[in-house]
This record gives structure tokens, C-alpha cells and sequence, in this order.
């Protein structure tokens, strides 16, 4: 027997926030864009515009991520016990550990203390209702629209479609007794497992190499206003300048960083469950490229 989780405004406030944030991020890279080509100038504000963009990917993760928990949570239930299954886990309860069912709107009003990222019509995190203690919902509806499944340590709060009859359903297979022993655990897709989470030294080497090229973008927006609009790009041997370039395409220095970065990281990624050392040299390389860049731009801008 599978239940889906009770309608909710959740899943559509979801999408309605990712649309908002991509809609907000497309306006301002088109307008960043038009006016760099319109204009050919550029100033710090710009840079800044598009540091709030880039800072806006990891939030905008975390929504969809969400989002595609609330489509698609699902509770089974058999006669081993109820599985809750959202975006890649699943939290399996043994039947056996089921004391009692409560519902929602009969715990009281009390103050439900609560973590984790929710809204309305989306109730996902832990947190201590009063009487009950620690709780982890995975529901679709506030807490007097749930059912409250009580176990040793941790309840859960659920929002089956049909509450009744998932009581029901519930207590006849519990009836009929387990064919099968299941442990009571946190099943996670095998991405969630990665070592790579949890590196210090990986996101150490990344997140330097990519804070060393976006200073230099922002160095070369701060700059960019007092240029010259013509400027001296490569120097021969004898130090004379041998090319001649418009301002704008000092910007290739940093945006070929980038590219140097994102192969990189790429190739590091590939290699990384096989050899660790060598993904950390090549991420350790693309830090160091971005100083190069660096070096080259002080040599470009008086």
C-alpha cells in the first residue's frame, strides 16, 4: 500500500520561488550584458550585481532540492512497517516500533520548537513537540493536519492522503505481524555518501582558486572606470608593447581563469574516487593559474 501526502500550496510556492530566483538572475545577467555592450563600461556596482547572481546558484539548489522533496514523498506501508520515500532517501520504521498514532490536532497548542528549512504547505526538519519530544516531519500539512507515529526516541510527523484509512491499513497488517525484520533506519542515495562532502582539503583548494578569481574580476571592474579605453596587452621581449587591445578584453584574463578552474574541476571530479592526490594537484594547479592571471593584469594596468 502506497499513500501520497495530502495536497498543500508546498510544491506549487516551490516552483513559484525557483521561477523568482531564476527570473531575478536572467534580468540581471541580460542587463549586466546589454549595458557592458551598449556602454563598453563596466564599474564595481557590476561586479557586485553579478557576485549576487553567483551567490544565488547555491540557494536556488536548495529550493529545487526541496521542491523535488515535496513531489516526491511517498509513504509505503506493508506489514514490515512504513517506508517514507523523498528525493533520494528513505526512512524505513519497523512496524514493530510503532507505540502508538497520534493526530495532529489533538497534541494541544503547545509551541513546537523546530530546524531545518520549511514553508507553508511543506513540512520537512526536525523539531520537540511538547509531550511527544523529538519529532522529524516529512508531511505536506501543519501539524494538526498530521498524523504523529510514535517510536522509541524520535516520532514522525506524516500527511497521508487518507488519514483513516492509513490508521487502518496499518493496524491490520500490524495484525497480521511482520514476515520480515527491518532495521529502523535512514536510507540515503549513494551521492549523499560522497567523501568528497566532507573534505576540508578539497573545498579548501576550490574555494580558493575560485575566491582568487573573482577578486580579480572584482579588481579589474574597480579599475575599469579610469582606464584608458585603448590598452597595451602583450610586450615583447624588450618590454615595448607589441599588441594594442580595447579595455574590455582585459576581461578575458579572469574569464579564462574561470575556464581553467571549471576543467579542472571536472577533471579532478573523474579522478577523484580513484586518486585523491592527483584531483587535489589539479585543484591545487587551477589556484595557482589564477595568480598567474593576476600577475598578468598587474603587468597590463598601470
Amino acid at each position: 500500500m502506497t499513500s501520497r501526502p495530502r495536497f498543500s500550496i508546498g510544491g506549487p510556492l516551490g516552483l513559484l520561488l525557483v521561477g523568482l530566483v531564476l527570473a531575478v538572475d536572467w534580468l540581471l545577467l541580460r542587463w549586466l550584458i546589454d549595458r557592458s555592450i551598449s556602454t563598453q563600461e563596466i564599474n564595481f556596482g557590476s561586479f557586485l550585481l553579478g557576485l549576487y547572481v553567483l551567490l544565488s546558484l547555491p540557494l536556488l539548489a536548495v529550493l529545487i532540492y526541496q521542491t523535488v522533496t515535496w513531489l516526491s514523498l511517498r509513504y509505503r506501508l506493508d506489514r514490515n512497517g512504513i517506508v517514507i520515500h523523498s528525493a533520494g532517501t528513505e526512512q524505513v520504521i519497523p512496524i514493530r516500533d510503532v507505540q502508538r498514532i497520534l493526530p495532529g490536532k489533538h497534541l494541544g497548542k503547545g509551541a513546537v520548537r523546530r530546524r531545518g528549512l520549511h514553508w507553508p504547505g511543506h513540512e520537512r526538519g526536525e523539531g520537540m513537540i511538547p509531550g511527544i519530544g523529538r519529532t522529524r516531519f516529512l508531511a505536506t500539512r501543519p501539524l494538526t493536519d498530521q498524523l504523529i507515529l510514535v517510536t522509541p526516541g524520535l516520532a514522525y510527523g506524516i500527511s497521508p492522503r487518507d488519514p483513516d484509512g492509513f490508521i487502518k491499513g496499518l493496524e491490520s497488517r500490524r495484525e497480521l505481524g511482520p514476515n520480515r525484520l527491518l532495521a529502523h533506519e535512514q536510507r540515503r542515495a549513494a551521492w549523499f555518501a560522497w567523501p568528497l562532502w566532507t573534505d576540508q582539503t578539497a573545498w579548501a583548494l576550490l574555494g580558493a582558486a575560485l575566491l582568487i578569481n573573482l577578486a580579480l574580476f572584482g579588481y579589474i571592474s574597480l579599475r575599469f572606470p579610469g582606464l584608458d579605453f585603448q590598452l597595451p596587452l602583450h610586450f615583447n621581449s624588450l618590454g615595448q608593447p607589441d599588441r594594442i587591445g580595447t579595455k574590455m578584453e582585459l576581461f578575458a584574463l579572469p574569464i579564462i581563469g574561470l575556464i581553467v578552474l571549471t576543467t579542472n574541476l571536472a577533471l579532478g571530479l573523474a579522478l577523484y574516487r580513484r586518486e585523491r592526490a592527483g584531483s587535489y594537484l589539479l585543484w591545487g594547479a587551477a589556484g595557482a593559474a589564477q595568480a598567474l592571471f593576476w600577475l598578468a593584469t598587474f603587468s597590463i594596468v598601470p
